[in-house]
């Protein structure tokens, strides 16, 4: 197959009329597309489409009225098309604070799915498991259910997590709450990343985290001890540590456009990661209800809010990401909607860029932003 590209983009820049060959799931050449191009039976012409790597959302609980911590394949199948429709390629499954019960049967789900020949869905690809909680701190708790936070813990980790241990990529926790330090330390020796998140740490809590090895934070300026003159907190330690990857948000409800501007500026587009944090209310109509655990949630005027009016997770797909953030180049967004996933999950030799070599993994939109055509592994797994 090959697909006749009027522009194609990439962390490393962006190109004009361009023929990507793809062949058994993965990119074999790339080269101009001219008058004497030919097209064949078995080509997608799309002269006036934007061809970009597959988004990598590694921070994504649902969506079209499905939530990953229904713990079954049906749900994370629902939630894995719902993704392919907004230019997703590959997700992490990501589970909530709540009962080890639940997010053991989410992970096992996952876990299946990942190890699975056939990819385990037929939309978007589980590339694991996003562990959120329920090693947080009950001040910055958000949404996440008060009841299910625990102490960290390695033995309790290891013994639910059982034999899926290794299908866990991230684990988001509060560094400040005891024993979280040693906890990080086993994380990075399992190659799983420590994303701090849903914290009260101050930066002297964070200078600690990143010497034992924490290496993300999760949706920045979201639940954390935000930036103060005297107090630089969990936010200012993000912005002046190189070594932090930032989740971000970028949906205009959760951070202001100018606050997500300067975090970027800041650390540049190769260390900012564009999330959705999306759940069960996203692409659902104004109204609808649904459950985070105990939480009643409903959506309202764009977003999801608790009853008391918190702001329960997001409503945001990363194609509007991806155009939210606008004024950055494609290059730019390329990176941070793709690339620098991919590089954080060890997936930097497959994917993430438009390359020979690399896993077929793509998505075309239209000039207005909206994808048309989404393909995993070569495959067409949603068509406008």
């Amino acid at each position: 197959m090959r697909i006749l590209a009027g522009r194609v983009a990439d962390a490393r820049g962006v190109r004009e009329r361009v023929v990507v060959h793809i062949e058994a799931g993965r990119i074999t050449a790339l080269e101009t597309w001219n008058a004497h191009t030919r097209p064949q039976p078995n080509d997608i012409e799309a002269e006036e489409a934007l061809l970009v790597p597959g988004f990598i959302d590694i921070h994504i609980h649902g969506g079209a009225g499905h939530y990953i911590m229904e713990g079954t394949e049906e749900a994370l199948q629902a939630v894995a098309v719902h993704l392919a429709r907004h230019g997703v390629t590959g997700f992490l499954s990501t589970t909530i604070t709540a009962p080890w019960e639940e997010q053991r049967q989410a992970l096992t789900i996952a876990a299946k799915a990942l190890h699975s020949p056939e990819n385990g869905t037929t939309g978007a690809r589980v590339l694991g498991c996003h562990l959120e909680g329920p090693y947080i701190n009950p001040k910055k708790k958000g949404a996440q259910p008060e009841a299910a936070i625990r102490p960290p813990s390695i033995t309790e980790l290891e013994r639910e997590a059982g034999e899926h241990l290794s299908a866990i990529k991230v684990v988001t926790l509060a560094p400040e709450m005891p024993g979280a330090l040693d906890l990080i330390r086993y994380l990075v020796q399992h190659d799983i990343i420590t994303s701090i998140g849903h914290t009260d740490a101050t930066y002297a809590d964070m200078t600690l985290a990143i010497n034992a090895g924490a290496r993300h934070v999760t949706h920045c300026f979201n639940a954390m001890r935000p930036l103060e003159s005297r107090e630089p907190g969990v936010v200012g330690a993000t912005m002046s540590h190189p070594e932090l990857m930032a989740e971000l948000i970028w949906d205009n409800h959760h951070v202001h456009p100018a606050s997500c501007h300067a975090l970027i500026s800041a650390k540049g587009c190769d260390k900012v990661i564009l999330i959705s944090d999306g759940i069960p209310g996203t692409s659902m109509p104004e109204g609808y209800s649904f459950s985070l655990g105990d939480l009643p949630v409903v959506v309202k005027a764009g977003t999801a809010r608790l009853p008391d009016g918190t702001l329960a997770g997001s409503l945001l797909t990363l194609d509007t990401a991806f155009q939210n953030a606008s004024v950055f180049s494609l290059a730019e967004r390329a990176s941070m909607s793709s690339r620098n996933a991919a590089l954080s999950l060890g997936l930097g030799n497959s994917k993430g860029l438009i390359a020979p070599g690399f896993d077929a993994d793509l998505v075309l939109l239209q000039s207005n932003g909206t994808v048309s055509q989404t393909f995993v592994a070569g495959h067409s797994v949603y068509n406008i």
